[in-house]
């Protein structure tokens, strides 16, 4: 293609099939589709052999199978049993997170259950909470802790949470268990760890506490533990959270700083600019100022790739070569390829790779914006514009990335014209250099006084983006998550009209019509699947939680309950909204909650605020505590009333479909929200397609049993996630189901469902018992008015890249760690 040498057109199709390891359509239709730019765009006598692509997309595949470690079969008998053990292991590293969390990465792991230490193959991410210590690499820790192994949520066109940590060769994760704190090792001797936190203590005890002061701790040295969650939620609503996790935007501000004193040595000693000219002055300057950062912060992957990047760039730069972003963004394509093929899994580097690639692209053709040659307040106004533009290329690159994986767009493009340059500018420099006068006790004082004044600054900042917040100027909306198709066809669209504008050819008719209808194409396809008359009842996996989705011909939806989640973890956000948006608008008919426990109504704040929801039908009670807060602040915003129901109420949710409410009756005694759950009958023209009983337990049934309730229907939800205090066999009786769904936690700690109740709901319903954490996503369905029901689930599907989640339990001697 033009502009592409022909080694980088064998990179992209290497990398695509790099990609097949896990979208292996996808990844074919991507290179066919580089083949045929290549035959369309590039000259005749250039043209490259398609087999060369072909086998270079070939081996890319082969290499990265390659590479991928191998999952362990099978867990030992104590891990399924969920019984702690004592955990010995050796720190791979260390990542403080956000509100005083911390996650260690273990490797050369023992376990003791009683009979000795067992080698665990592979490595462990161990999470604390609220923990002040920071160990360091090297160092030997021992615990009691409970371990599972890493588990995915299995719905689909969700992030691959297991697959995150496969990557990288971790394969169990572990939580401390009881009152006895882990037991740490010696501290390694002088080594390169040891002195970076040092460091990191020495500028934690110059810091102010505070907001301002945990912004600061985490620019500098990447610890972001200070920070809590009202600051964490004032940047993501404005879309600006990953400005406070170290990635390649913090290394190019640290470049700028490079290339700051390059301007300021050539201002004081023009002459020596006649032997060095300012760019390679510049790199010179940068260099140690990037390696320097990429090594306080642990190093991080995202820093090492980015400083790869500025390496490559540098490299041509030095050699007076033109062309030095985009060949300097595949030289570091290639190196990343190589050295770790799997990195191009990483969501950080798919960001840095399409930024990159989309300034470069388009940021000639905004040009226009700039008053070249004016002074003064011209001279401003041109940079503004130049800050604006390098933003909104980088944003039209990556929006396609991030509507799939965040099912978001924030237009807060003029938040950046203040923000990044004074967190770029005048916080990170601060801070920096007070760090480095930290580290003598004679500078310390001055290195204190800047280290406050950056943070003085940085508070300046919160607070502005608070009254910008609360000013209800920070918009953030959930969009239709794109299907690979989209993608595709936005990046050949994309690809087309720059090859065209920078080059005046005629706009070649077969790629922009392909890339069209690769846009189009899938709305058709999800509008033909909603036009068919056919309704189903979606139970979500949402771990220990519930969520169920009823769709209805035309593109109806209903939401029953939303999932639960943590202060750090909000399911609706994480699952349920993405899963409702996956090639389909944040759009529903309505929203049941069953009852206010966080495990059904964590996730529905984000619901309100970010999906255009026709009405919210409660039992009466909501949520308190935060979620409750929450969810008062979503429904001021959205208008919504909420409408309480109560036994002998109905709700027509369209196309003959209504929702029968059987509990709880208005004279019902209990008190107890599980008791007092939304109990709702799904039915068709007269016939009973689904009891869903929330969290009802004993009480609430054997009310429904004594007032003569029909409760017949074809698909039961088993009430409580499977637990014994609902467990009736009288209930089971009246219903009569011919499929029974549970949704559970996969190795939840309390053990639901109840292994007999879930084999006396088997029997009930002739062996048609699924639970999420075995089959992942269950979709009942009907096709018509008298269609048979069918039953689907995603982890036993064809299209699902993962095996069923049984626990398959392994008794005797366990393999030796990986090597």
């Amino acid at each position: 293609m033009p502009g592409l040498l022909p080694w980088q057109t064998y990179v992209l199709a290497f990398a695509a099939g790099i990609f097949a390891v896990r979208f292996a359509v996808a990844a074919g239709a991507a290179v066919i589709l580089l083949v045929l730019a290549e035959r369309v765009l590039r000259g005749r006598e250039c043209r490259l052999p398609v087999l060369a692509v072909m086998l270079c997309a070939v081996f890319g595949f082969a290499y990265a199978g390659q590479r991928t470690p191998a999952l362990p079969v099978g867990v030992p008998e104590w891990m399924a049993a969920r019984k702690a053990v004592v955990l010995k292991g050796t720190v791979d590293r260390a990542e403080p997170r956000p509100g005083g969390r911390l996650r260690v990465v273990l490797d050369g792991v023992t376990c003791d259950a009683g009979q000795g230490g067992e080698p665990l193959p592979g490595k462990v991410a161990w999470f604390l909470r609220d923990s002040r210590y920071v160990p360091l690499p090297g160092q030997r820790v021992r615990t009691v802790s409970r371990l599972e192994p890493m588990h995915s949520f299995g719905d689909p066109g969700l992030w691959d949470y297991r697959w995150y940590w496969q990557r990288q060769g971790v394969f169990w994760r572990a939580w401390p268990s009881g009152r006895e704190g882990p037991v740490w090792g010696e501290r390694p001797g002088a080594s390169l760890a040891g002195l970076r936190g040092g460091l990191r203590a020495r500028v934690a005890g110059l810091l102010p506490e505070g907001r301002g002061g945990a912004m600061v701790l985490a620019l500098t040295t990447g610890d972001r533990s200070w920070l809590d969650e009202t600051t964490m939620d004032a940047t993501r609503s404005a879309g600006l959270a990953h400005t406070l996790a170290l990635s390649g935007l913090h290394v190019g501000f640290v470049a700028a700083m490079g290339w700051a004193l390059a301007w300021l040595i050539g201002r004081l000693w023009p002459g020596l600019l006649l032997h060095v000219p300012r760019p390679k002055l510049a790199v010179y300057l940068a260099a140690p100022l990037v390696l320097g950062y990429a090594w306080l912060g642990q190093p991080s992957a995202s820093l090492i790739r980015a400083s790869v990047m500025f390496g490559f760039w540098g490299l041509l730069l030095l050699q007076g070569r033109g062309r030095v972003l985009m060949d300097g963004l595949f030289f570091a394509l290639a190196a990343f390829v190589f050295v770790s093929p799997l990195s191009l899994y990483d969501l950080g580097l798919q960001m840095s790779l399409g930024a990159v690639a989309g300034i470069g692209l388009l940021y000639p053709y905004f040009r226009f914006l700039f008053f070249t040659g004016r002074r003064g307040a011209w001279r401003a106004l041109s940079w503004a514009a130049g800050v604006l533009a390098v933003s909104v290329s980088a944003t039209l690159a990556i929006m396609p990335l991030v509507a799939w994986y965040f099912g978001t767009f924030s237009p807060n493009l003029l938040l950046n014209l203040v923000w990044l340059p004074v967190l770029g500018f005048a916080v990170m420099p601060l801070g920096l250099l007070g760090m480095l006068l930290s580290v003598s006790a004679w500078t310390a004082p001055a290195g204190g006084l800047l280290l406050g004044l950056a943070a003085r600054v940085a508070d300046g900042l919160l607070w502005l983006l608070d009254a910008v917040r609360d000013g209800g100027l920070t918009p953030i909306f959930a969009v239709l998550r794109p299907l690979w198709p989209e993608l595709l066809g936005f990046t050949l669209l994309l690809v087309t009209a720059a090859v065209c504008l920078r080059s005046k050819r005629r706009v070649p008719v077969l790629l922009a019509g392909l890339g069209f209808v690769l846009l189009v194409a899938p709305h058709v396809w999800v509008m033909g699947l909603d036009s068919r008359d056919r309704v189903s009842l979606a139970m979500l996996d949402v771990g220990l939680g519930q969520s169920l989705v009823v769709s209805l011909p035309g593109g109806h939806r209903w939401l029953v309950d939303a999932g639960g989640g943590s202060s750090s973890f909000d399911l609706g956000e994480a699952v349920v909204g993405p899963s409702l948006t996956l090639g389909r608008a944040p759009r529903l008919d309505g929203i049941f909650l069953s009852h206010p426990d966080v495990d059904h109504s964590h996730g529905l704040p984000y619901l309100v605020e970010r999906f255009r929801v026709g009405a919210l039908y409660t039992n009466g009670m909501l949520p308190r505590g935060p979620t409750g807060e929450r969810l008062d602040r979503a429904l001021a915003g959205s208008g919504l009333a909420p409408v309480s129901l109560a036994a002998g109420d109905a709700v027509d949710l369209g196309s003959g479909v209504r929702a029968a409410v059987l509990h709880p009756a208005e004279g019902f005694a209990g008190s107890r929200a599980n008791e007092r759950s939304l109990v709702l009958r799904l039915e068709r023209d007269g016939r009973s397609l689904a009891l869903l009983p929330g969290d009802v337990e004993s009480g609430g049934i054997r009310s429904m049993l004594a007032a003569g309730e029909d409760l017949r229907a074809e698909v039961l939800v088993l009430p409580h996630h499977g637990s014994r205090r609902s467990f009736d066999p009288a209930f089971y009786a009246a219903v009569g189901p011919r499929a029974v769904l549970c949704s559970n936690g996969f190795m939840n700690r309390y053990g639901f469902p109840d292994p007999d109740v879930l084999a006396a709901a088997e029997v009930v319903a002739g062996g048609r018992a699924y639970t999420t954490a075995r089959d992942g996503r269950v979709v009942c369905a009907w096709n018509g008015p008298g269609g048979e029901l069918a039953v689907e689930t995603w982890l036993r599907s064809p299209s699902c890249q993962d095996c069923p989640s049984d626990i398959e339990v392994r008794v005797g001697p366990a393999p030796g760690p990986e090597q």
